[in-house]
Formats: structure tokens, sequence, C-alpha cells
């Protein structure tokens, strides 16, 4: 079985939360794995500039040069955000922007053909309604990047911090995600 880099990206604002707490577990499992927490992170937003379309590099000096290090070494990514209107967390959407560098030709083969599993605590109970336009904005993102999305993973019902305490089966399925990914042929 082949040794695989993870990366975990954490887009929830809340210290402590549901999120932290499926996040430990899923690394729990994994053993061995990357965290990136966004809101301990300088990560500025996109300006629109270009510069990564004309030259395939970034205008912006800011933490998102490590975390790209952090991606390129990478095979799994592992993207964790509460839902929040439909969508991620304002942090993970501005790192989400600066994803926009790999779009560059020459960028691309920097992050195509990497796999990526998406973990969503939310407040709602139907998954298929509430979570459609996350689903898709997730597919049309990667896509266009070539990273597969090996799964989703959604955790219902959960909105006030430790409410995921409440559900053991959810910490467990958390923990079998990574104990998953390092057994998978991926």
């Amino acid at each position: 079985m082949k040794n695989r880099n993870i990366l975990i990206i954490n887009g929830s604002t809340r210290t402590n939360g549901n999120t932290d707490t499926l996040v430990n577990k899923i690394i729990e499992g994994v053993q061995d794995s990357q965290l990136v927490i966004l809101k301990d992170k300088r990560i500025s937003n996109c300006i629109g500039c270009m510069q990564c379309l004309e030259k395939s590099t970034c205008s912006i000096d800011d933490d998102m040069t490590e975390i790209r290090n952090a991606i390129q070494q990478s095979d799994i990514l592992i993207f964790a955000s509460p839902l929040y209107w439909g969508g991620v967390t304002g942090l993970m959407k501005t790192f989400i922007d600066r994803l926009f560098f790999y779009y560059h030709p020459s960028n691309k083969s920097l992050i195509s053909r990497k796999k990526a599993v998406i973990v969503t605590p939310m407040n709602q109970k139907d998954v298929n309604e509430e979570a459609k336009i996350l689903i898709a904005f997730y597919n049309c993102l990667l896509s266009c990047l070539s990273v597969k999305i090996i799964d989703f993973h959604f955790f219902d019902g959960i909105m006030e911090k430790g409410d995921v305490l409440n559900k053991p089966e959810y910490l467990k399925r958390a923990y079998l995600i990574g104990e998953n990914i390092i057994h998978e042929n991926v």
C-alpha cells in the first residue's frame, strides 16, 4: 500500500467546535496527516489582478505560499467546513478563491490528479436539499482543477458548539473517514 500524504484544511471559524471535533477524529483515524487551520492563517482575498494567469505566480505575499507547498506535497485533500447559508464559511471561500492560482496551465499540474474528501457538519436535516448548492460548488471547482472528489460526508442536525459530542455515531464515522483513506485504492 502506498503511503499517502494527507492535507486537512479546516475552514471552521469556531475554536473547539463541531468541525474541530470531527477533524480531530479524522486525524486519529488517519494517524498521519498535515492540518491547516484557516482561522490561524493570514490569507488575503484574491484581488483579481490575474498575475497568476499571466505569469503563473501570485502577487500576494501571505500564508497561501506555505499552504500551496503543502497542497503540492499532498495526495489527498480534506476540505472541512460547516455549512453556512448553503455554502462554506467565509474563511474557506477566501482560501478556495486563492486556488485560482492553479488555473494557469503551468500551475494546474501541481494540483491535478489529487483526490479530495469533503466534510460538512450542518444544522439542517435534509442534506439532499440543503447541501445541493455546496455539492455543485465543490464539483465545479475541483473539476476545473482536475481534482477527483472521493466522497462527501455530511453530519446533519448539529449546530451548537459540542452537539457532535452527543452523536457517538458521528465521532465513529469521522474516525473511519481517516482510517479508510489510508486503505482505499485512490
